[in-house]
């Protein structure tokens, strides 16, 4: 079945999407237009991005404190939505490049339109943003009550995500710093507690990144529940 509105194939099985109907997907992407954005670059915020949809590649959330610290909220992959129709809207959420990635911007006068007249959008809107609240909650309850070995080992396990079900082998990309910044440490600490979950055996470091080796202990470090067979 060819992919509505001509997106890629798959795509609509994702994120904001999968809530939708093939038939509303093409509504809402009517008259939008592509934008191609490079790795480290910083997209507009929610506030001033409109809405958008995530057509390729990976964009991380972020909180910063006035000293130059950061704390990931969360990450979006293909399918995802951001922004909002509030002309008036603020923001302090920051949205950075993580993968080369291109977002489909859409028209919100069509969008405020569509959401007038479909309900089932409205709905998926809503269940879309309590989610994300839910998400944003137990990230700063991380940030506030677990250890640094648990933030990174779930900043680990949701990059992880983007590309599909945490499994051994999987090797992700990334520096000690972009881990600091993304659990509100410091690379110091964050290289240390790399050590020691290497000498656990949980993951590998090497080769540019993080190979992970324990899916399960990775988990259990990150203080998520394991679902029993």
């Amino acid at each position: 079945m060819a992919a509505p509105g001509g997106l890629p194939v798959g795509m609509a099985d994702h994120g904001f999407l999968a809530r939708l109907s093939n038939e509303r997907i093409a509504e809402l992407i009517q008259s939008a237009h592509s934008v191609s954005y490079p790795t480290g670059s910083t997209v507009l915020t929610p506030a001033r991005a409109g809405f958008a949809l995530i057509v390729s590649g990976a964009l991380r959330y972020h909180l910063s404190a006035a000293d130059g610290r950061q704390l990931t909220v969360g990450y979006l992959g293909p399918g995802s939505l951001l922004g909002t129709v509030q002309k008036q809207a603020t923001s302090i959420v920051h949205i950075q490049v993580i993968a080369p990635t291109v977002l489909m911007h859409l028209q919100p006068d069509r969008v405020s339109t569509l959401m007038h007249h479909r309900p089932d959008l409205v709905q998926a809107l809503l269940d879309e943003a309590i989610q994300a609240l839910l998400h944003s909650f137990r990230v700063l309850a991380a940030s506030a009550f677990t250890t640094v070995r648990a933030r990174v080992a779930r900043d680990i396990i949701e990059r992880a995500g983007l590309s599909g079900p945490l499994r051994a082998g999987f090797h992700l990309a990334v520096t000690h710093q972009s881990l600091a910044d993304a659990t509100a440490s410091v690379r110091e600490v964050v290289a240390r507690t790399l050590r020691e979950m290497s000498r656990d055996g949980i993951i590998a470091t090497g080769g540019g990144g993080i190979t992970v080796l324990d899916p399960g202990a990775l988990t259990k470090a990150a203080g998520y529940e394991i679902a029993s067979a």
